[in-house]
C-alpha cells in the first residue's frame, strides 16, 4: 500500500482508514506513541471489522495496524 507522502511537515505521523482508503482528518501527530494511542481510540469507537493504520508521511512507512474485533482491538506489527 502506498500512503500519501508529505515533505517538511511538522506532524508526520498520521492515521489511515484501510477499509475506505483515506486518511483520517485531524489525526496528525508529532510523536509515534501518541499516534498509536490515537489509532487505538479510533479503532475502539469504530464498527466491527474496521482497520486503522498508523503511517509516517515522511517515509511512507506503516508503523502499526489496529483492527476492531467483536470484543477486542487486535494489533498487527
Amino acid at each position: 500500500m502506498k500512503y500519501p507522502r508529505s515533505e517538511g511537515t511538522i506532524r508526520p505521523y498520521r492515521l489511515w482508514h484501510a477499509n475506505e482508503k483515506h486518511a483520517l482528518r485531524w489525526r496528525c501527530y508529532t510523536d509515534p506513541h501518541r499516534a498509536h494511542i490515537g489509532a487505538l481510540i479510533e479503532a475502539r469507537w469504530s464498527k466491527v471489522g474496521v482497520t486503522i493504520e498508523v503511517y509516517d508521511a515522511l517515509t511512507g512507512r506503516m508503523l502499526g495496524q489496529y483492527t476492531r474485533r467483536t470484543d477486542t482491538v487486535s494489533f498487527l506489527r
